[in-house]
């Protein structure tokens, strides 16, 4: 009688790689991210071919996994910081942006490529911008305020950007880009309707997020909101990340981080949905079409992700030094979740080839190792 493999054995497997994982990566300084990516990869249909990510249950962990990294972005904006330097962080970070939009569409453009890689080289990511901030010891000066600012401004924008891009490429001008207003209607609802039952309820809701509530209704609180603007994302027709990143969001309006909540999804997310996500991403990836000519791309995506975030990064000038301000630029030359996510939705549309989105995680990997550490070796501690 031949032995049959339990349909669990891929989520098995892949979990165990997902605990082995961030233990190697942080002996051999790489971020986690990266060697979950590396795993999927090697084990995936490019090299050994033991996974597609098409399995039972792994295709579906993976893609709300996808889903629940862009609600944990989201979480991660700190709008506090706005009564803490006024607004003039956020108008600086908005002009960073505005700048490296226009120069990514410049270089793209001579490289015969459209808007949606321009969106893809404008993005940064806070998940690892964050905790070199952190780890400097920069987290409460201005320059550290600054730079993290920066990077929110930047995904925000991409977000709602991509939104409206891939809105447009679908469906044209039309009256249904209006419903994207009704996502924003229905977040801003929300917000009041919280306020208004913190200020009214606090003790009542001050116990959902005690760490030993027996029913964890914080937790499922947050999950109910996630996927309100999840499936309302996708009613109107627009992509579901932007729903999660709103819901996201919401919490760090309403709540403003540090929450024992807040460690409990993030436990959900980084321990378990979201290293599916990024393993499958591995497993994805073509070698094949990265050795064909996607390889080719890399030094130039390299170049145009270096210049787009360090000359725009010049207007640091005006309250730091030339040294802060370059590694200003090259700190947010960091890449990692959002434009993987972002290539990941560019390729399923069809607006990047398949070698260029194998080029563009492998500028997400290069980036995500190297500019940190430039960062902490211009900012090394005494």
């Amino acid at each position: 009688m031949p032995m049959t493999i339990s349909p669990y054995f891929p989520l098995f497997a892949i979990v165990v790689f997902a605990f082995l994982i961030p233990i190697l990566s942080d002996r051999i300084g790489v971020p986690a991210v990266v060697g979950e990516i590396i795993c999927g990869i090697i084990i995936g249909r490019s090299v050994l071919g033991l996974f597609s990510g098409e399995e039972e249950g792994i295709a579906f962990l993976a893609s709300f996994g996808f889903i629940f990294l862009m609600f944990l972005v989201g979480m991660e904006i700190d709008f506090s910081q706005v009564e803490v330097h006024g607004a003039k962080l956020f108008v600086l970070g908005t002009l960073i942006f505005i700048i490296t939009l226009a120069i990514s569409m410049f270089l793209t453009h001579q490289m015969g490529y459209g808007f949606y890689m321009a969106l893809v080289l404008s993005t940064s990511s806070v998940g690892l911008i964050l905790p070199t901030i952190k780890e400097q010891g920069l987290l409460k000066s201005e320059l550290g305020q600054t730079i993290i600012i920066s990077a929110f401004v930047a995904d925000f924008t991409t977000m709602l950007l991509l939104t409206v891009h891939t809105l447009y490429h679908e469906k044209g001008i039309t009256w249904e880009m209006l419903l994207i207003a009704l996502i924003f209607m229905l977040f801003f609802a929300v917000y009041y309707a919280g306020k208004l039952a913190i200020w009214h309820y606090p003790e009542r809701l001050s116990k959902w997020f005690k760490s030993d509530h027996p029913s964890e209704i914080g937790v499922r609180a947050s999950f109910a909101l996630l996927l309100v603007f999840v499936v309302l994302a996708e009613v109107v027709g627009v992509e579901a990340i932007l729903g999660a990143f709103l819901a996201g969001v919401m919490l760090s309006l309403l709540f403003r981080g540090g929450t024992v909540l807040e460690q409990k999804l993030y436990g959900i997310g980084y321990g378990f949905l979201i290293p599916i996500f990024f393993i499958s991403v591995g497993m994805q990836f073509d070698l094949g079409a990265l050795a064909r000519g996607g390889i080719y791309l890399v030094p130039m995506l390299l170049l145009i992700a270096f210049v787009v975030k360090t000359v725009p990064s010049l207007l640091f000038l005006v309250r730091h030094s030339l040294k802060d301000s370059i590694s200003a630029g090259v700190l947010l030359s960091s890449r990692l979740s959002l434009i993987i996510a972002v290539a990941a939705v560019g390729m399923k549309l069809d607006l990047i080839t398949t070698a260029m989105g194998s080029a563009i995680i492998l500028l997400a990997i290069i980036t995500s190792i190297s500019c940190p550490t430039i960062f902490r070796k211009m900012h090394q501690k005494e």
